[in-house]
């Protein structure tokens, strides 16, 4: 019998909060990082601090994400939204009045991707930096899936650019191919990868 109740309390706790809100919750947490630092980022006009940055944010559609740095070029963008899979589950177990409750408190969507990283442009009439640090990161991460398939294979455009950035001489390119490999291998994360590599070569 107390099973029973214990079961019933539940259920009318999922009818009235909404699947996803329970579950999930009605914020996430998102990552935030830019080249360079110290970027100030404001979600839909509420400043959140400044990078790199992880903080939970209320889950709303439609939300605009800016990123400002003193001397580089102001960046905007739409902070991208997917439904949440719990939101399904409502359908189910909360009914109509617990996919209301989602889509009033926000839980119904989530972001996707969680991590966003932007490289600033410098605020010049070119708008171009030639800072290798800068240009490695760019490689790294917008090249992401490409470059470590090349480290893993030991050759290709991307990586012999990278190797070119790190003043790799040519009889050195096999040995450096399989170390910046190693390293991609222990760092799923590609800006702390880049952030790694830089550091360990000295990279300035």
């Amino acid at each position: 019998m107390k099973h029973f109740a214990l079961f019933a309390l539940v259920a009318v706790a999922f009818l009235f909060a909404g699947c996803a809100s329970v579950v999930s919750g009605t914020d996430q947490k998102l990552t935030f990082n830019s080249e360079p630092d110290e970027a100030t980022i404001t979600v839909s006009g509420r400043v959140l601090g400044k990078t790199p940055l992880t903080v939970p944010v209320d889950r709303a559609s439609n939300q605009s994400i800016t990123f400002e740095k003193e001397g580089y070029k102001t960046y905007t963008a739409q902070l991208s939204t997917s439904t949440n899979p719990w939101f399904f589950g409502n359908i189910v177990l909360g009914g109509l009045l617990g996919s209301t409750t989602d889509g009033a408190s926000g839980a119904i969507h989530e972001f996707s991707p969680d991590q966003y990283f932007v490289t600033l442009n410098p605020d010049t009439p070119t708008g171009i930096s030639t800072s290798k640090p800068r240009q490695i990161k760019e490689i790294i991460i917008a090249f992401s899936g490409e470059l470590r398939h090349q480290l893993a294979t030991g050759g290709g455009e991307k990586l012999d650019a990278l190797l070119q950035l790190l003043d790799i001489d040519l009889s050195e390119k096999d040995t450096t191919s399989r170390a910046l490999n190693q390293l991609a291998l222990s760092n799923e994360n590609d800006l702390e990868l880049a952030n790694t590599i830089i550091e360990v070569y000295g990279v300035q």
